[in-house]
């Protein structure tokens, strides 16, 4: 069953299996280089493009689970837990198309 959102919340993307939000890769950078505007977007690109190749080429976290594209751009190739040490993403989000093949 789809979830409820009253209207005024807007819905990025409707969640799969693996309970993270999904989101569009030029959407994450904008959403993120609003947050930290003195990121570099290019390496920031960089980055989440090199983490979406390696997870959808199989690298997995060292604990044996996918990484969490997102999160590994910042820290390395690592899944959402051995990140975060949380369980379930909540309200995390991952790159729309990564999630497509899971």
């Amino acid at each position: 069953m789809d979830q409820w959102f009253p209207p005024t919340h807007k819905v990025v993307g409707r969640r799969k299996k693996s309970n993270f939000v999904p989101i569009g890769v030029e959407e994450y950078v904008t959403r993120h280089m609003k947050s930290n505007a003195g990121e570099n977007r290019a390496e920031l690109l960089r980055r989440l493009r090199d983490c979406i190749s390696a997870s959808l080429g199989g690298t997995r976290c060292q604990c044996g689970e996918p990484i969490w594209v997102i999160g590994s751009a910042f820290v390395g190739y690592m899944c959402f837990t051995c990140i975060t040490g949380e369980a379930f993403p909540g309200d995390d989000y991952e790159i729309d198309e990564v999630l497509a093949v899971l």
